[in-house]
Order: C-alpha cells, then sequence, then structure tokens
C-alpha cells in the first residue's frame, strides 16, 4: 500500500508526472544525498582537511554504492536504533567504503549540509521544467485570446449576467496572471540556487580558517551558488517557492473553475474536450464530468495547505529547530509533485478545449438586452443626472423583469427615454456588437507581452454546437 497517493500503482499518475516523481522518490533522495557526500569529501580532500587518498576512496564509493534493498534495510534499522536522521544512512555508506576511510565521511558536517543542499539541486531542476510548462502554457492561452478576440460573450458577476465581454478578454486575463508566475519564477532562480554548507551553528568552525573558500568550491562543483551567510534557520527561500506554486496551482484552478461553470448543460459555452470511452459516472451513463477541471482544483487545495505549512517553517529557535526544518521532507516533494501535475493538465485542458461560439451569443441574446442597462444610463446621465439616470434604468428593468419583457421593448416603450434619446440611439445602444468596451484591445496589449504572439490556430478548429 503506498505511503502517498501519487506513489499509487493505480491513481499515481492523477497526482504527479512520471518524470517529477523519478527525482523525488525514495531512491533518488537517497542518490542525492550520498552525491552530495562524495562532492563534499573530495573538496575537503582537494583542501587537506582530510587524507587525500581518502577523498577519492570517499567519492568513489558513493558514485558506485549499490542502493539496493540491503542497503535501505541497514539504513532504516540503524535510523530506528539511533533515533537520528542522518546516521543510519552513513554508517551503510561507511560499510561499502575501502578500508577506514568511511571513518571521515561528512567530516564536519550535519544533516542539513547535506540534504538542504541536495533539495537546493532538485529544486533547480523542478523550476526548469516549471518554466517549459508555463511557456507552453502561455502560447496556448496567447493562441486562445487573439482567435476569440472579438467573440462576444457574457461577462458575469455575483454568478449573474452582467455586461458583454469577449471570450478572448476572457483568456488574455489568464493569460496575463500566467505571465506573471513566469516572471516570478525568473525571479525566484538566483535565491533557490543556493547551497547549505554551515556546520553545527552556522559557523563553518569545523572546517578551519579555509571554511569560507572551501564552501565555494564546494558549491562550484555543485554548480550552486554560495550564500552570504548560513540559512539553516532562514528558509524564506523555500517559503517562497511553495507561495509560488500555490499562486501557479491557484492560477490553473481558477481556469478550470471557469471551464467547470461554463461546461453545465444550462450555460454550455465551453467544454473539456471529450474523448470516447471516457466515463462520467458508473450509474449515469449519460454524464460527461469536467473531470479535469475539478481536478485542478484539487491539487490547489493540496498546495495551498502545504505552502501554509511551509510558513509555520519559518519561525525557529535559534540556529537550528527539527520542528520546522524537518517538515519540509514531507511538503516540499508533495507541492512539486502537484504543481508539475496540475500545469500538465492545464495544458490538456487548454489544447482540447471546447468554444461554443454559438451557444455565447445565445446566451447573451436569452438575457433580452438587459445586459445593455448600463449603456443605456450612462447615456442618459449627461441629460437626467447619474442617480436619476440609474434610477430611472432601475425602474424600467425591474418592471420588465417581472411583465418577462425585453429591456428594449420596454425602454421604447417608455416616453421619458424616447424624447431624450430617440428611437434610433436606443436601438443602437442595444447592438451587442458596440457594447464590450475596450476587450479587444486588452487582448492585444497582453498578447503583445507574450514571445509567441501572434500564435497559430491552424489545428485548433472551433467547434460550435448546442
Amino acid at each position: 500500500m503506498p505511503v502517498h497517493i501519487s506513489d499509487s500503482a493505480i491513481f499515481g499518475n492523477s497526482w504527479a508526472t512520471p518524470e517529477l516523481r523519478a527525482w523525488f522518490d525514495d531512491t533518488a533522495l537517497v542518490a542525492g544525498w550520498v552525491e552530495v557526500m562524495g562532492a563534499l569529501a573530495e573538496t575537503q580532500a582537494e583542501f587537506g582537511l582530510i587524507p587525500a587518498e581518502v577523498g577519492g576512496q570517499l567519492a568513489q564509493a558513493c558514485k558506485t554504492v549499490i542502493l539496493d534493498e540491503a542497503f535501505f534495510t541497514e539504513a532504516r534499522e540503524d535510523f530506528e536504533r539511533t533515533n537520528h536522521s542522518l546516521l543510519g544512512l552513513i554508517r551503510a555508506v561507511q560499510r561499502r567504503c575501502p578500508g577506514d576511510s568511511g571513518e571521515w565521511l561528512c567530516y564536519g558536517a550535519t544533516v542539513q549540509d547535506i540534504t538542504d543542499t541536495h533539495t537546493a539541486r532538485i529544486l533547480v531542476k523542478v523550476r526548469s521544467v516549471f518554466q517549459t510548462q508555463l511557456k507552453d502554457i502561455t502560447e496556448m492561452l496567447c493562441d486562445l485570446a487573439n482567435h476569440y478576440r472579438d467573440v462576444p460573450m457574457c461577462g458575469r458577476t455575483h454568478g449573474q449576467p452582467g455586461l458583454p465581454i469577449t471570450f478572448g478578454f476572457k483568456v488574455a486575463g489568464w493569460l496575463d496572471e500566467m505571465q506573471r508566475h513566469q516572471q516570478r519564477l525568473e525571479e525566484l532562480g538566483k535565491r533557490l540556487n543556493v547551497g547549505q554548507l554551515a556546520g553545527g551553528v552556522g559557523s563553518l568552525s569545523s572546517f578551519g580558517l579555509q571554511g569560507l573558500a572551501l564552501q565555494k568550491h564546494f558549491f562550484d562543483k555543485l554548480k550552486l551558488a554560495t550564500p552570504a551567510i548560513s540559512w539553516t534557520a532562514s528558509r524564506d527561500r523555500l517559503a517562497e517557492w511553495l507561495n509560488l506554486l500555490a499562486l501557479i496551482t491557484a492560477t490553473a484552478d481558477r481556469i478550470g473553475h471557469e471551464v467547470y461553470n461554463l461546461q453545465r448543460p444550462e450555460i454550455g459555452e465551453l467544454s473539456e474536450g471529450f474523448t470516447l470511452g471516457t466515463v462520467g459516472s458508473i450509474t449515469m451513463p449519460q454524464k460527461r464530468n469536467p473531470e479535469i477541471s475539478e481536478h485542478l482544483g484539487t491539487l490547489a487545495r493540496q498546495v495551498r495547505h502545504q505552502a501554509a505549512h511551509m510558513m509555520e517553517n519559518l519561525v525557529h529557535d535559534h540556529e537550528r529547530d527539527g520542528r520546522s526544518w524537518k517538515g519540509e521532507w514531507a511538503i516540499l516533494p508533495g507541492a512539486s509533485l502537484a504543481t508539475g501535475k496540475s500545469l500538465a493538465l492545464l495544458y490538456d485542458l487548454l489544447s482540447h478545449l471546447e468554444v461554443k461560439v454559438e451557444r455565447m451569443m445565445d446566451n447573451l441574446l436569452a438575457t433580452k438586452g438587459f445586459v445593455q442597462a448600463e449603456a443605456l444610463m450612462l447615456k442618459l446621465a449627461p441629460k437626467l443626472g447619474k442617480q436619476s439616470a440609474h434610477s430611472l434604468v432601475y425602474s424600467i428593468a425591474m418592471d420588465a423583469a417581472d411583465q418577462v419583457v425585453p429591456l428594449r421593448e420596454a425602454v421604447l416603450a417608455e416616453p421619458r427615454i424616447v424624447a431624450v434619446l430617440g428611437m434610433d440611439e436606443i436601438e443602437q445602444l442595444f447592438e451587442l456588437s458596440r457594447g464590450t468596451g475596450c476587450c479587444a484591445e486588452m487582448v492585444d496589449c497582453v498578447s503583445s507581452q507574450t514571445n509567441a504572439y501572434p500564435c497559430e490556430m491552424a489545428e485548433r478548429v472551433e467547434k460550435s454546437s448546442d
């Protein structure tokens, strides 16, 4: 039975992508730690902190150690016997080192030196994957925004029809948000790509006067930046990472939630692409459920809770606090895996999104002109005053709604409005093509910020069906 759902043989691929899972599984974690130990030993030998021949032996042993069942059994049993995070692992590696070279393993280093450095290396790789995923998604959103730039639909507030917008405008809002996440991910790189070699309390005292030079050489080997000061108790870098993942997955959730709502049959403006064989319900055979959109919400909730947990970890006692730091072992992999899967699902959703243009127009027409009430009020305002115009249009609109009469018909029957505006101007106000404001221009503005603009829509054919 898997410890986490992402490890499930059945459900695992709904919670993580295979690529990212391979970087966070138990074997990869231990292999990463052992690799860091080998690089440290090699560096220490180069600085004369440990015997030169020992450094080579340890480095070679760490490169060739076989992480089989026997190794993990030894490491687990020693951990359970000592209750120390890394000692069982160190002893398991030590037994596989030639002679007494294993005595020098992790000389002067702490658990956090090994684990924090490995974490930084992994998150650098994960960040690169997310950058590629976000680039693909922003190109797809740019594509959609430009293609549907001028397609009118009902803009809604509080779940109710408000004013006309365009579908391209809605998508451009998603795109603009994702572009900011790209910027945040780019800016975070220089803060995330930092190793840890601090010693017991962060002073590097166990490495002597050459501690800082040794530290820099060690990080250069691992292609990590050197921090200005040890960060054993300063976890803001990782808190920033977790909170960025919460932002990214929340945007994916927002997009999915919009598709979820607009796929309702009574609205029917968007729909997830359907593949024959997909089953929505084992009791209701007719169901086509927005499974991807729903799961984006599930993953986002998971990440938001993990980000909140990470914020708790910012508070440490003194120079090291296991209560805070060890919590990261549970939440960093889970949040990173969920985010990678969320971005993969979002790309899939957008790639096969069905946009029902005719239904968007039908729903606008179904408002019977009430979405033009603001335009009417603003046209009357210069002549009647804004508050008076609002009261007049409100009164007419409420009466028309009660009598189930189109607003245009009710307005044309109102002498006070006809006297001020005239029949022709009223007719023009109720033309839907004139009511989307600056939506199209804002689409252009957002699209111009995307490297992929203009994008090619040749292979995505608009699907209009009721």
